[in-house]
């Protein structure tokens, strides 16, 4: 049995799909208000409860071989907690490749002090740390792009657009996570997660048009400009949709070395290319 956090999520669905797949059995925590058709619930087992309230739901990873935290990295205590509780050693946590960034920010911060808290937690663990995620859908990164792409001939980018990027499809990290939790080799170790090869994020953004047709124009805003507009937006709303930490971090290159998750892994992700490719089949070129 496979317990899982953060099943309802993007990432955290391709993860207990690529479970059943495998023929895993699977068990989710998730909130009593959240999504859960995007979870075949025929095969899966749902726990209702807060991650925090680890009262509420320890008691249910008796039985539990093993456990697939996606849930953000900030709440690794309190799987730990639970685990602790029910003698489950086995813990495959998802972290961030924001572990790396020179920016010092209360998001970057609660990455680093939750994967501490994993490595003092005495437990056969397993960090990995995914890239930019993608895929089919909605995943809250590429396909924002896409929609904005889809709707205007002019995409802003902030810099000269040359730092490298590294995007990962969500079907790639799925089978990682899910191979990770049966790898020996692979316990006490944090892996990098990213695709096949680097890009730049103007190479990003012509692979993205093209494969919708669509003719763009990129203009290039000095990355001061653009600190100025997200100061000032965030100040207006707090949900304007650009923050200074990702402008300060469209300077830093996100390019990984993939290595050693290919290695001890078998990780074996898709070029950008090949990515978005198969997103849209999924999809459907109309929803893109």
């Amino acid at each position: 049995m496979i317990f899982v956090t953060g099943a309802t999520g993007y990432t955290g669905r391709w993860v207990v799909a690529e479970l059943l797949k495998r023929k895993q059995a699977v068990r989710c925590l998730v909130r009593k208000t959240s999504d859960v058709s995007g979870l075949d619930q025929d095969a899966v087992s749902l726990v209702a409860g807060d991650l925090e309230r680890v009262d509420d739901w320890a008691h249910t990873l008796a039985g539990v071989d093993a456990v697939i935290s996606v849930a953000h990295i900030q709440y690794a205590p309190f799987v730990i907690d639970a685990c602790k509780r029910q003698g489950v050693s086995r813990v495959v946590f998802f972290s961030s490749t924001w572990r790396f960034s020179k920016l010092k920010t209360p998001v970057i911060e609660a990455v680093i002090q939750g994967e501490e808290a994993v490595e003092g937690s005495g437990l056969d663990y397993t960090i990995l740390r995914p890239t930019m995620i993608y895929g089919p859908g909605d995943d809250r990164n590429i396909s924002r792009l896409r929609e904005f792409i889809k709707r205007r001939p002019l995409m802003p980018i902030f810099g000269s657009g040359e730092q490298s990027v590294q995007p990962v499809f969500v079907g790639d990290i799925a089978k990682a996570a899910v191979g990770a939790v049966f790898c020996e080799a692979a316990i006490g170790k944090g892996f990098e997660l990213a695709g096949a090869k680097a890009l730049t994020y103007n190479h990003m953004i012509d692979v993205l048009s093209q494969s919708m047709g669509r003719l763009l124009v990129k203009v290039h805003i000095p990355i001061f400009m653009g600190l100025i507009l997200a100061i000032l937006g965030n100040r207006i709303s707090p949900r304007f949709p650009i923050q200074e930490d990702q402008i300060r971090r469209m300077k830093e290159s996100r390019a990984f070395d993939i290595s050693e998750a290919k290695t001890v892994l078998g990780f074996d992700p898709l070029s950008f290319e090949a990515g978005i490719k198969g997103a849209m089949q999924l999809t459907g070129v109309a929803e893109l």
